[in-house]
């Protein structure tokens, strides 16, 4: 019998370059659900009639359910958000009504739940975005199906593993020996790390005018684009922002960048002990479902700030792909708060990092830069970089400070500590490939992919897991 797949809110593309493939390599019998109009669903299935897709929403047409809140409500549980952090952490249905984003949540659970029923399916392969992937992590765990996600872990940037919920630390336990080779690896890694050789791809802001220039073309091409082909993406204002909100947050955002108050930062760390703050980007996954309750990173700052000694400052640095996301007044009133000083987006992060006494994150890349210099890092997503010898998770708000104040006094670890604890790091996941899909997949990496699926297979077949995996 075929291990057969469910996905949800992979888009017909992505599908046809990554898991098209995957399929005829491991005769697995994938079935997608679509979201968006659901009239998109005739258009994929003519350019990708190869494919198998379902609609799991709806056309313009058709009317909203009115919220069922006693369906919502008996979806959620242990290891699942709340239905309302699950539209909090939607970067479109967030700005809806609370009639229309519980009316949609309630649209997506029915029809996820018809199509498992009906279906069967072994396992449902959602991802980290928007609602449609909690809700579906809700359903299938509601009726005893695995459910699972993609992770691409940063540094390195060539290993995949799979989630078995919506943060980072959910990794299905599918586990590789930690033996001296794989010592060896983490050790050249650090290595790579500390001396400014291991690059980040991310997209970084403009800063010369022909870059401005350059970026308001795109803007315009993709606008031209969504028009022209709003029926093949299934454009609705369940997946995507409105003409109006695009243009809109364009402008607030240009506003933001021509009036940063770029002359009141930091371009090299203060000469005292200081605690370091990089922010997120914003909307981004790693902040919205990942740790939702940290979405509004200005508060966050302002309640962090209450629990620095009188004697560390606190330092934040815009993220350089995000600068202009927040406004001169905004970034001004954090200035004026009692030891926060704020750090310029166009200047190197790694001063900042290595001269820190504390790193503090949510879920990003440089808590792990950090643990792998053996600094301390206090992290309050629910993160793999928690497992490191000097990291540990937040504890409540009137605890904070004690926490601080303990960890800025701990002593750095040995150097096997921090090998030994990022070989474990790495151990967790499996040979794939750079989570960049602009570049096309070699052989070697689908190879690598299809083992990836084998041996999620073995896992989730494996009786005692699958027992096991509503209680994960």
């Amino acid at each position: 019998m075929k291990f057969k797949v469910f996905t949800v809110g992979w888009e017909p593309y992505f599908i046809d370059s990554l898991l098209a493939p995957i399929e005829k390599h491991t005769g697995f019998d994938f079935i997608h659900g679509l979201v968006g109009d659901a009239s998109r669903i005739s258009y994929a299935q003519k350019q990708f009639p190869q494919l198998k897709f379902v609609a799991l929403s709806k056309t313009k047409e058709d009317p909203l359910p009115a919220p069922d809140h006693e369906l919502l409500a008996s979806l959620e549980g242990v290891g699942i958000p709340t239905v309302k952090s699950m539209v909090q952490g939607d970067p479109y249905i967030r700005h809806r009504s609370e009639r229309e984003s519980l009316g949609y949540a309630t649209l997506l659970a029915r029809s996820i739940q018809k199509n498992i029923k009906k279906l069967q399916p072994n396992v449902v392969l959602a991802s980290f975005d928007c609602i449609h992937s909690g809700i579906s992590l809700a359903v299938a765990k509601s009726l005893g199906i695995p459910w699972v996600a993609m992770a691409f872990p940063v540094i390195p940037d060539n290993l995949t593993g799979f989630c078995f919920g919506l943060t980072p630390n959910m990794i299905v336990p599918i586990l590789r020996p930690v033996d001296d080779g794989l010592k060896r690896d983490a050790k050249a890694i650090i290595q790579n790390v500390r001396c400014g050789g291991q690059r980040v791809i991310a997209y970084r802001a403009p800063v010369s005018f022909k870059n401005w220039v350059q970026q308001y073309i795109l803007h315009g091409s993709n606008f031209i684009n969504r028009v022209l082909k709003r029926n093949v993406h299934g454009v609705d204002r369940f997946t995507a922002p409105t003409l109006w909100e695009r243009t809109r947050d364009i402008v607030r955002r240009s506003i933001n960048s021509f009036f940063l108050p770029s002359g009141s930062m930091l371009s090299v760390p203060p000469s005292g002990r200081y605690v370091y703050f990089p922010f997120h980007m914003s909307p981004e996954s790693m902040v919205d479902t990942w740790a939702p309750f940290y979405q509004d990173q200005i508060s966050f700052i302002t309640q962090l700030s209450l629990s620095m000694p009188a004697d560390v400052e606190l330092v934040v640095k815009l993220h350089f792909s995000d600068p202009a996301n927040y406004s001169r007044s905004q970034l001004q009133r954090l200035m004026h708060r009692h030891h926060v000083r704020v750090a310029s987006p166009f200047v190197p992060s790694l001063p900042f990092l290595e001269r820190a006494s504390l790193v503090v994150g949510i879920t990003g890349t440089s808590n792990l830069e950090a643990a792998l210099r053996g600094k301390p890092v206090l992290i309050f997503g629910d993160s793999p970089y928690q497992h490191f010898p000097r990291t540990e998770r937040a504890k409540r708000p009137d605890e904070l400070y004690e926490q601080i104040r303990r960890m800025l006094a701990l002593p750095h670890p040995t150097e096997e500590e921090i090998v030994d604890a990022y070989a474990a790091y790495m151990a967790r996941y499996m040979s794939g490939r750079i989570n960049d899909w602009g570049r096309p997949i070699k052989p070697e990496e689908l190879g690598q992919f299809v083992n990836c699926f084998h041996a999620l297979r073995s896992y989730v077949e494996d009786p005692v897991n699958r027992a096991s995996y509503r209680h994960l």
